[in-house]
């Protein structure tokens, strides 16, 4: 075998089991389409949340990275429903998204036993039975043998990109999907489905009027994710609060056919964790206005990430 496992995918799932494979002293490949988007944050510029914040402490008592990444990165931290009990308060921290995922990066190059490599896994080796993986096929016509394969793919997989009424076949905006490894999977005999996530476009900073948002303030001190921290000495920037009106309930309404969510090109089961904005108008007709947070995508652009309008 030429590893002893091999992680496909680049995101937060992979970096996680590609290093704690590595410092198992397991010699692991991992394969993504590109290197520069190791650990890119997709939807939103944070981490942690209700429930998810509680998530990122599990793992890193069990030894992962993430807290340790957010921990380095963060550009402010707020501890969420502190004026409750401690049962529902959660950690979350706004992220400087280009940092983290260069530090991200820089962390699974760092390890002996993680060589990166830059292509798409495009089918799986078994053994003559088809019964045990041993390995991979990329697009590039590259095999890598090994007894264990780790696929962390995410919304790529066979992705498909929607933008109102236009879509094609895309990861991230401007990236492509990865074809080819969901067939593999089908004729294995896996039941193959496709994860739906949405996202607001970003404005520039420039662009908004503060003085007519509600400034939000980080926690003064932060705290740290990580338990191999006693405290975070990082920057502290403000996020900013707006909300939608009945005129934006309006324009969505009038031209509700053009949501592929409404048109019938995306079809979805049970309630979304972060509803749309043409969801939150449309099932919720009583409601003058819906919050929108407006997030600092990091310290090095003017992007702003407006949290409560995605589509």
């Amino acid at each position: 075998m030429d590893f002893d496992a091999i992680v496909i995918g680049g995101g937060h799932a992979g970096i996680e089991a590609a290093l704690v494979l590595s410092r198992l002293s397991l010699n692991t490949l991992f394969i993504t389409q590109s290197l520069d988007t190791i650990g890119r944050m997709s939807c939103n510029p944070a981490v942690g949340g209700l429930a998810k914040g509680n998530l990122v402490r599990e793992i890193d008592a069990l030894g992962g990275e993430m807290g340790r990444l957010i921990d380095s990165t963060m550009i402010q931290f707020r501890m969420l429903n502190r004026s409750k009990g401690p049962a529902v308060q959660a950690p979350r921290a706004q992220a400087d998204t280009q940092a983290y995922s260069l530090l991200a990066k820089h962390t699974l190059e760092q390890e002996r036993n993680i060589p990166l490599y830059n292509d798409t896994d495009v089918d799986l080796l078994t053994d003559t039975a088809g019964h045990a993986v041993t390995g991979v096929i990329t697009q590039r016509g590259k095999r890598f043998s090994a007894p264990a394969v780790i696929l962390t793919t995410g919304t790529f997989m066979e992705a498909c990109i929607f933008i109102g009424e236009y879509h094609t076949s895309s990861g991230r905006l401007g990236e492509p999907a990865a074809n080819g490894l969901g067939t593999a999977l089908r004729k294995l005999g896996f039941d193959v489905g496709r994860l739906k996530t949405g996202t607001p476009a970003r404005v520039l900073r420039h662009s908004v009027d503060f003085s007519k948002t509600e400034e939000q303030n980080g926690d003064n001190p932060a705290l740290p994710f990580s338990f191999s921290h006693d405290s975070v000495d990082r920057p502290n920037v403000p996020c900013h609060i707006t909300y939608t009106n009945e005129e934006t309930h309006r324009v969505i309404r009038e031209n509700i056919g053009k949501s592929p969510l409404y048109s019938g090109k995306i079809t979805g089961i049970g309630p979304r964790y972060c509803p749309s904005i043409e969801d939150k108008v449309m099932r919720f007709p009583d409601r003058s206005r819906h919050q929108v947070f407006i997030e600092p995508e990091g310290l090095s652009t003017e992007e702003m990430y407006l949290n409560g309008v995605s589509s």
